[in-house]
């Protein structure tokens, strides 16, 4: 009999991508997280970032600060360290931050290639991706002037002017859960716990009706620091929403336009594993 995670598991293997589908067998099947490392070196440029659509709804093969975020948060998810590959993507993105260390989302190039409707402009240098960026490099254990300088000024515009935008806020909670100061992250969570409420963007209350963050983007684990921002009300309705939308394929929608076929693909896979992750984390599926 079929049951919510094996139906999953089968989308995954018959529409995901490979990034998706390692990612799936490192956490719950023991594959080796190496895979997964070797798969986002494959996405690397000559310039040190990474490119080739590794964020599905820009098709450019050039690099761009979000894949970098992408390709970081992957060897997060499977565990996976690559100091080489890590300083590289350091030195890609001093070449296209502001003198504070900021980089933009995506660059001007990237708007040359197919994209999906949402990406009509490119970025300003700002904290989203910036500070998750740094965050995910910490985790890494690397040490680079680019690096120390942008962290320095994310956790700057923390302190003093807390963004109010969901994206955002998410990207400040990659910078906190890695930060080395422990003293600093918890006055940056509080600024963060403190602003979130009226975010743009954040859905705190289910059911999740059109596009947003909602409280499982910010504790996809009962066991994150984050999780403690919520209620229990909060935390059940969202995860009776989430589980509710399983589609009979066994994957998850987008409530989004993407810029084609295999970007929707794509995109349902991605957001089908956290699901899955989640589920299970929560105890709300199986993994059997």
């Amino acid at each position: 009999m079929s049951t919510p995670f094996s139906l999953a598991r089968t989308f995954l293997l018959t529409q995901a991508r490979l990034l998706e589908r390692l990612l799936f067998s490192v956490k719950f099947e023991g594959a080796d997280p190496s895979s997964v490392g070797h798969l986002i070196s494959a996405y690397q440029n000559p310039d040190g970032g990474l490119g080739h659509a590794l964020e599905p709804d820009l098709r450019c093969p050039e690099s761009q600060p979000l894949f970098v975020e992408v390709g970081l948060l992957a060897l997060y998810d499977a565990g996976w360290h690559d100091k080489r590959l890590s300083l590289s993507i350091c030195s890609f993105l001093e070449s296209v931050s502001d003198p504070s260390g900021l980089v933009p989302t995506v660059l001007s190039n990237a708007l040359a290639s197919p994209h999906a409707p949402h990406w009509s402009h490119a970025g300003e240098p700002e904290l989203n991706p910036t500070a998750g960026i740094c965050g995910l490099l910490h985790y890494q254990g690397v040490r680079h002037p680019w690096l120390e300088r942008a962290t320095q000024r994310c956790c700057q515009l923390l302190l003093e002017d807390p963004p109010k935008e969901a994206h955002t806020l998410i990207s400040a909670t990659r910078l906190v859960d890695h930060l080395p100061d422990p003293q600093l992250a918890e006055q940056l969570a509080e600024r963060i716990a403190s602003s979130l409420p009226g975010a743009s963007f954040f859905i705190p209350y289910a059911p999740v009706q059109g596009y947003g963050m909602t409280p499982l983007h910010f504790a996809p684990t009962p066991a994150t620091r984050w999780r403690r921002l919520f209620t229990d009300e909060q935390i059940e309705g969202h995860l009776d929403d989430l589980f509710s939308k399983q589609q009979p394929d066994g994957g998850w929608p987008i409530s989004w336009e993407a810029p084609g076929p295999a970007a929707t693909c794509e995109w349902r896979g991605r957001l089908t594993y956290d699901a899955v992750s989640t589920l299970v984390a929560y105890g709300r599926i199986k993994n059997e």
